[in-house]
């Protein structure tokens, strides 16, 4: 606890140095601060619809993506080598691709987070935008824009979160799932009584994670027009020539949503954490 305060006050020290370097000689503009930030907050409202709801879509794409790229698949040669014994060297298609349907999904799940995962976010935000345009001209450019970034952003946040899902599935040790087999259960029964509740609580601080990176993310979202925090923020320093005093409030306000949100899922992960499995129990082995 002593620790956490003497960083909380060498923080704001050195930020109270830096901002009295930076605009001491000239002072800050109160006024504009008492007045203005009503409206930075609401402009934060955006930036909060935009990022829940790309969050809560790309949870179930996330989550289903997830479970394809961890389900044990076949190699594609095995899959082949078994429907040409079974249906001679010319095999119809539908025994193939009963053969290797886990094969298919689990490769349209890598493929789908190797173009996200390897695409910056302000690429997929314009990529997008320049495909509705192109497609759909006669739709109102501002609408476009909400559109493509929305979509953007939901794939964008999906990828990372099946790669987060993945991780939290192949952490289950596979013994859990034989015995659950062993007692009677089904394979979804046992992805559901066994394996989902104990993924489901290891995943959810690097889903915390996301959640705030893709609110840092979506200031990118100015580039198609949508006055979010960060656009607002930069509208209002060339409006007013307020500069340092708009991204102050910018600076504050982001801070003000991803600093409690971060402290109440610690606590979350800590109450309902399973024992025995994550960072904890290794933290714990060595304490």
């Amino acid at each position: 606890m002593t620790d956490r305060i003497a960083a909380v006050v060498f923080t704001i020290s050195a930020t109270a140095l830096a901002v009295y370097l930076v605009v001491g000689r000239w002072g800050v503009d109160e006024t504009y601060l008492a007045t203005r930030w009503p409206l930075y907050l609401e402009a934060a409202q955006v930036s909060l619809y935009y990022t829940s709801f790309a969050f809560a879509v790309g949870l179930v794409i996330g989550l289903f993506f997830g479970w394809t790229r961890a389900i044990t698949t076949q190699p594609l040669r095995k899959i082949l080598r078994d429907a040409r014994r079974a249906h001679g060297p010319r095999f119809p298609v539908g025994p193939f691709i009963a053969y290797g349907t886990k094969y298919y999904l689990r490769r349209v799940g890598d493929g789908f987070v190797a173009t996200i995962r390897g695409t910056p976010l302000f690429v997929q935000i314009m990529f997008a935008a320049a495909v509705l345009r192109i497609r759909f001209p006669q739709i109102d450019p501002l609408l476009i824009g909400v559109i493509a970034g929305l979509v953007a952003l939901t794939l964008n946040t999906a990828g990372y979160q099946s790669e987060i899902f993945r991780a939290g599935f192949q952490t289950v040790h596979s013994g859990q799932v034989e015995a659950a087999r062993a007692i009677g259960l089904s394979r979804s029964g046992a992805m559901r009584y066994v394996v989902l509740p104990q993924a489901l609580r290891l995943v959810i601080p690097p889903l915390t994670n996301e959640y705030i990176g893709l609110l840092k993310v979506s200031s990118l979202l100015l580039v198609v027009g949508i006055l979010e925090l960060t656009g607002f923020g930069r509208r209002e320093a060339f409006i007013s020539a307020a500069v340092f005093e708009s991204f102050a409030l910018v600076t504050g306000i982001y801070l003000l949503l991803t600093v409690p949100i971060s402290k109440v899922v610690s606590w979350i992960e800590r109450k309902y954490r399973v024992p025995g499995l994550g960072i904890q129990a290794e933290a714990t082995i060595r304490a």
